[in-house]
């Protein structure tokens, strides 16, 4: 078997773009009106740092939602879970004992106490359906088990 990678990330922070754009949208305004009305120095000042300040929220929430990403990578020997803080977490398919699932969550047992729990946030566009049938085919694989009714 080849080897599969998967993503799960995070929702997109629609509040935080929608603040941004918000604050941007009014600084510019601020901006024009200043220069229009010569509104002065206090009316631009105010204006570029609201658009500076809606950027600086619309980077930060796309920084943040890049490193809440977790990265799933399965190959013929076993797995291993790549997370934004701490060390990756891997093992072997010899070693997992029981693979359990719950709605937006996998759970990877291995052995009686070691458990790796995958979850994907509601509105997240991760597939964790797609994950579950990749783990159990590799599982099956190094079981030596196959669906050929023959």
């Amino acid at each position: 078997m080849s080897t599969q990678e998967f993503v799960i990330s995070p929702r997109p922070a629609v509040r935080a773009f929608a603040i941004a754009a918000t604050a941007f949208l009014l600084g510019a305004l601020l901006l024009v009106g200043s220069v229009a009305w010569e509104w002065g120095v206090v009316g631009m000042g105010a204006g570029v740092l609201l658009m500076l300040g809606g950027v600086a929220l619309a980077v930060a929430a796309v920084v943040a939602a890049r490193r809440q990403r977790v990265v799933v990578i399965l190959d013929a020997e076993g797995f291993e879970v790549v997370m934004p803080r701490g060390e990756p977490q891997a093992g072997t398919w010899a070693s997992v004992t029981r693979v359990t699932a719950a709605p937006g969550r996998i759970t990877v047992h291995q052995g009686g106490d070691r458990r790796i729990h995958l979850i994907a946030p509601s509105g997240s566009d991760a597939d964790l359906d797609a994950l579950g049938i990749a783990i159990s085919r590799h599982l099956d694989a190094n079981r030596g088990y196959s669906t050929y009714m023959g």
